[in-house]
Protein backbone atom coordinates (compact mmCIF):
# COMPACT_ATOMS: atom_id res chain seq x y z
CA UNK A 1 0.00 0.00 0.00
CA UNK A 2 3.09 1.79 0.81
CA UNK A 3 4.53 1.45 -2.24
CA UNK A 4 1.57 2.55 -4.35
CA UNK A 5 1.20 5.52 -2.85
CA UNK A 6 4.71 6.36 -3.72
CA UNK A 7 4.41 4.89 -6.72
CA UNK A 8 1.09 7.50 -7.49
CA UNK A 9 3.03 10.47 -5.69
CA UNK A 10 5.66 10.04 -8.21
CA UNK A 11 3.38 10.05 -10.93
CA UNK A 12 1.70 13.10 -9.86
CA UNK A 13 4.91 14.91 -9.81
CA UNK A 14 6.46 14.08 -13.52
CA UNK A 15 2.74 14.76 -14.78
CA UNK A 16 3.05 18.44 -12.52
CA UNK A 17 6.82 18.71 -14.57
CA UNK A 18 5.30 17.64 -17.71
CA UNK A 19 2.46 19.92 -17.14
CA UNK A 20 4.58 22.98 -15.99
CA UNK A 21 7.00 22.21 -18.93
CA UNK A 22 4.47 22.15 -21.33
CA UNK A 23 3.48 25.60 -19.97
CA UNK A 24 6.51 26.87 -20.64
CA UNK A 25 6.85 25.59 -23.62
CA UNK A 26 3.74 27.23 -25.26
CA UNK A 27 4.92 30.73 -22.92
CA UNK A 28 8.39 30.30 -24.75
CA UNK A 29 6.25 29.56 -28.64
CA UNK A 30 4.07 33.21 -26.92
CA UNK A 31 7.01 35.46 -26.22
CA UNK A 32 8.84 33.92 -29.24
CA UNK A 33 5.89 35.05 -31.25
CA UNK A 34 5.98 38.35 -29.85
CA UNK A 35 9.61 38.63 -30.23
CA UNK A 36 9.18 37.72 -34.05
CA UNK A 37 6.19 40.43 -34.67
CA UNK A 38 8.68 42.64 -32.28
CA UNK A 39 11.35 42.01 -34.97
CA UNK A 40 8.89 42.41 -37.75
CA UNK A 41 7.97 45.49 -36.85
CA UNK A 42 11.28 46.59 -36.47
CA UNK A 43 12.28 45.28 -39.72
CA UNK A 44 9.57 47.45 -40.98
CA UNK A 45 10.64 50.44 -39.12
CA UNK A 46 14.02 49.74 -40.45
CA UNK A 47 13.19 49.64 -43.88
CA UNK A 48 10.47 52.36 -43.38
CA UNK A 49 13.72 54.32 -41.83
CA UNK A 50 16.09 53.80 -44.80
CA UNK A 51 13.49 54.96 -47.27
CA UNK A 52 13.21 58.34 -45.01
CA UNK A 53 16.53 58.13 -44.98
CA UNK A 54 17.05 57.80 -48.91
CA UNK A 55 14.22 60.61 -49.59
CA UNK A 56 16.19 63.12 -47.25
CA UNK A 57 19.62 62.11 -48.44
CA UNK A 58 17.81 62.83 -52.17
CA UNK A 59 16.08 65.94 -50.91
CA UNK A 60 19.92 66.81 -49.74
CA UNK A 61 21.24 66.11 -52.96
CA UNK A 62 18.48 68.47 -54.38
CA UNK A 63 18.97 71.16 -51.95
CA UNK A 64 22.57 71.06 -52.69
CA UNK A 65 21.85 71.29 -56.84
CA UNK A 66 20.04 74.02 -55.87
CA UNK A 67 21.93 75.85 -53.78
CA UNK A 68 25.00 75.12 -56.76
CA UNK A 69 22.48 76.53 -58.79
CA UNK A 70 21.94 79.63 -56.84
CA UNK A 71 25.53 80.49 -56.40
CA UNK A 72 25.95 79.99 -60.54
CA UNK A 73 23.48 82.59 -60.76
CA UNK A 74 24.69 84.49 -58.14
CA UNK A 75 27.82 84.87 -59.45
CA UNK A 76 26.46 85.27 -63.22
CA UNK A 77 24.49 88.23 -61.25
CA UNK A 78 27.65 89.86 -59.98
CA UNK A 79 29.23 89.33 -63.24
CA UNK A 80 26.10 91.52 -65.07
CA UNK A 81 26.46 93.64 -62.07
CA UNK A 82 30.21 94.44 -62.95
CA UNK A 83 29.52 94.87 -66.43
CA UNK A 84 26.40 97.62 -65.72
CA UNK A 85 28.68 99.17 -63.28
CA UNK A 86 31.45 99.45 -66.34
CA UNK A 87 28.80 100.49 -68.57
CA UNK A 88 27.38 102.87 -66.59
CA UNK A 89 30.91 104.28 -65.87
CA UNK A 90 31.68 104.45 -69.76
CA UNK A 91 28.13 106.07 -70.54
CA UNK A 92 29.46 109.02 -67.72
CA UNK A 93 32.65 109.74 -69.09
CA UNK A 94 30.80 109.53 -72.66
CA UNK A 95 28.14 111.85 -71.81
CA UNK A 96 30.97 114.40 -69.86
CA UNK A 97 32.86 114.22 -73.03
CA UNK A 98 29.55 115.20 -75.12
CA UNK A 99 28.65 117.86 -72.47
CA UNK A 100 32.36 119.67 -72.99
CA UNK A 101 31.94 118.87 -76.98
CA UNK A 102 28.57 120.63 -76.47
CA UNK A 103 30.19 123.32 -74.15
CA UNK A 104 32.55 124.04 -77.36
CA UNK A 105 29.98 123.63 -79.65
CA UNK A 106 27.84 126.36 -78.16
CA UNK A 107 30.75 128.61 -77.78
CA UNK A 108 31.90 128.12 -81.44
CA UNK A 109 28.35 128.81 -82.61
CA UNK A 110 27.96 131.97 -80.04
CA UNK A 111 31.07 133.35 -81.70
CA UNK A 112 29.99 132.81 -85.13
CA UNK A 113 26.59 134.40 -84.59
CA UNK A 114 28.37 137.50 -82.55
CA UNK A 115 30.58 137.60 -85.97
CA UNK A 116 27.47 137.04 -88.35
CA UNK A 117 25.79 140.08 -86.13
CA UNK A 118 28.28 142.08 -86.60
CA UNK A 119 28.68 141.49 -90.04
CA UNK A 120 24.79 142.00 -90.76
CA UNK A 121 25.43 145.13 -88.82
CA UNK A 122 28.10 146.24 -90.67
CA UNK A 123 26.40 145.59 -93.75
CA UNK A 124 23.39 146.96 -92.63
CA UNK A 125 25.04 150.07 -92.05
CA UNK A 126 26.60 149.89 -95.51
CA UNK A 127 23.47 149.41 -97.41
CA UNK A 128 21.88 152.25 -95.30
CA UNK A 129 24.82 154.54 -95.96
CA UNK A 130 24.95 153.76 -99.80
CA UNK A 131 21.34 155.01 -100.45
CA UNK A 132 21.21 157.79 -98.29
CA UNK A 133 24.21 159.42 -100.30
CA UNK A 134 22.82 158.18 -103.47
CA UNK A 135 18.84 159.10 -102.78
CA UNK A 136 19.04 162.57 -103.83
CA UNK A 137 20.97 162.33 -107.31
CA UNK A 138 18.96 159.08 -107.99
CA UNK A 139 15.50 160.10 -108.31
CA UNK A 140 16.33 163.23 -109.76
CA UNK A 141 17.73 161.72 -112.54
CA UNK A 142 15.23 158.51 -112.45
CA UNK A 143 12.00 160.28 -111.45
CA UNK A 144 12.73 164.03 -111.66
CA UNK A 145 11.78 164.24 -107.62
CA UNK A 146 13.79 166.89 -105.86
CA UNK A 147 14.54 166.47 -102.42
CA UNK A 148 15.12 169.12 -99.99
CA UNK A 149 15.46 167.30 -97.11
CA UNK A 150 16.75 164.03 -96.46
CA UNK A 151 17.15 162.47 -92.73
CA UNK A 152 18.58 158.88 -91.66
CA UNK A 153 17.52 157.22 -88.68
CA UNK A 154 14.34 159.21 -88.19
CA UNK A 155 13.56 157.89 -84.92
CA UNK A 156 11.28 158.39 -81.35
CA UNK A 157 12.07 156.32 -78.25
CA UNK A 158 10.36 153.18 -77.35
CA UNK A 159 7.54 154.00 -80.40
CA UNK A 160 9.22 153.07 -83.98
CA UNK A 161 12.68 153.81 -85.84
CA UNK A 162 12.64 154.62 -89.93
CA UNK A 163 16.19 153.95 -91.77
CA UNK A 164 15.95 156.89 -94.63
CA UNK A 165 12.79 159.70 -94.41
CA UNK A 166 13.07 162.37 -97.66
CA UNK A 167 11.09 165.36 -98.15
CA UNK A 168 9.81 166.73 -101.72
CA UNK A 169 7.32 169.59 -100.98
CA UNK A 170 4.27 167.95 -99.77
CA UNK A 171 5.32 164.57 -100.46
CA UNK A 172 7.48 162.57 -98.05
CA UNK A 173 9.58 159.44 -99.02
CA UNK A 174 10.31 156.58 -96.46
CA UNK A 175 12.52 154.39 -97.29
CA UNK A 176 13.56 150.86 -95.07
CA UNK A 177 16.88 149.15 -95.48
CA UNK A 178 17.49 145.14 -95.57
CA UNK A 179 20.52 143.45 -96.55
CA UNK A 180 18.42 140.88 -98.60
CA UNK A 181 15.42 141.64 -99.62
CA UNK A 182 12.45 139.07 -98.82
CA UNK A 183 8.55 139.29 -99.54
CA UNK A 184 8.07 139.07 -96.12
CA UNK A 185 9.79 141.88 -95.25
CA UNK A 186 7.50 143.51 -98.16
CA UNK A 187 4.35 142.96 -96.32
CA UNK A 188 5.76 143.94 -93.01
CA UNK A 189 6.38 147.29 -93.94
CA UNK A 190 4.28 148.26 -96.17
CA UNK A 191 1.27 146.56 -94.38
CA UNK A 192 2.21 147.14 -90.52
CA UNK A 193 5.06 149.58 -90.29
CA UNK A 194 4.59 152.60 -93.03
CA UNK A 195 1.04 153.12 -92.30
CA UNK A 196 2.30 154.17 -88.92
CA UNK A 197 4.45 156.42 -90.26
CA UNK A 198 2.01 159.85 -89.64
CA UNK A 199 1.15 158.35 -86.53
CA UNK A 200 4.32 158.42 -84.76
CA UNK A 201 5.12 161.88 -86.16
CA UNK A 202 2.42 163.83 -86.61
CA UNK A 203 4.49 166.65 -87.64
CA UNK A 204 4.20 164.77 -91.05
CA UNK A 205 0.46 164.20 -91.32
CA UNK A 206 -0.33 167.23 -93.87
CA UNK A 207 1.88 165.70 -96.50
CA UNK A 208 0.87 162.80 -98.45
CA UNK A 209 3.51 159.64 -97.93
CA UNK A 210 5.03 157.26 -99.99
CA UNK A 211 7.25 154.46 -99.55
CA UNK A 212 10.32 152.34 -100.83
CA UNK A 213 12.39 149.55 -99.71
CA UNK A 214 16.31 148.99 -100.30
CA UNK A 215 18.64 146.32 -100.16
CA UNK A 216 21.89 145.10 -101.58
CA UNK A 217 20.38 141.93 -102.42
CA UNK A 218 16.85 142.17 -104.65
CA UNK A 219 15.94 139.17 -106.61
CA UNK A 220 13.87 139.99 -109.51
CA UNK A 221 10.69 138.44 -108.26
CA UNK A 222 10.93 139.98 -104.91
CA UNK A 223 11.56 143.45 -106.88
CA UNK A 224 8.23 143.04 -108.77
CA UNK A 225 6.21 141.55 -105.76
CA UNK A 226 7.72 145.56 -104.12
CA UNK A 227 7.08 147.11 -106.95
CA UNK A 228 2.98 145.46 -106.87
CA UNK A 229 2.59 147.06 -103.54
CA UNK A 230 3.07 150.74 -104.35
CA UNK A 231 7.06 150.70 -103.23
CA UNK A 232 10.30 151.98 -104.85
CA UNK A 233 12.75 149.04 -105.08
CA UNK A 234 16.08 150.68 -104.90
CA UNK A 235 19.47 148.18 -104.98
CA UNK A 236 23.15 148.52 -105.54
CA UNK A 237 24.43 148.94 -108.89
CA UNK A 238 26.59 147.04 -111.09
CA UNK A 239 29.01 150.05 -110.38
CA UNK A 240 28.68 149.99 -106.83
CA UNK A 241 25.96 152.83 -107.01
CA UNK A 242 22.45 152.75 -106.02
CA UNK A 243 19.95 152.00 -109.04
CA UNK A 244 15.63 151.85 -108.73
CA UNK A 245 14.43 148.42 -110.46
CA UNK A 246 11.13 150.10 -110.91
CA UNK A 247 9.86 150.34 -114.37
CA UNK A 248 9.42 153.53 -116.43
CA UNK A 249 5.69 153.32 -115.84
CA UNK A 250 5.20 152.20 -112.11
CA UNK A 251 2.86 154.43 -110.07
CA UNK A 252 3.83 154.51 -106.54
CA UNK A 253 1.37 154.01 -104.04
CA UNK A 254 0.07 156.88 -101.10
CA UNK A 255 0.27 155.57 -97.99
CA UNK A 256 -1.71 156.95 -95.08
Amino acid sequence: MKKQTEKEDRLDRIERGLEAFFQGMAELRESQKRTDEQLNRTDAQILELRESQKRTDEQLNRTDAQILELKESQKMTDEQLNRTDAQILELKESQKMTDEQLRKTIKKLDEIGRQLGDLGLVQGETAEDLFYRNLRSLFKKERDLIFTDVKRNLKRKGVGEYDIVAVNGEAVLVVEVKNKLQKRMVDRFATNKLPKFKEIFPEYRGRRIFGGIGALVVKDDVSRYAEKAGLYVLTQSSEGGATLTNRKNFRAREFG
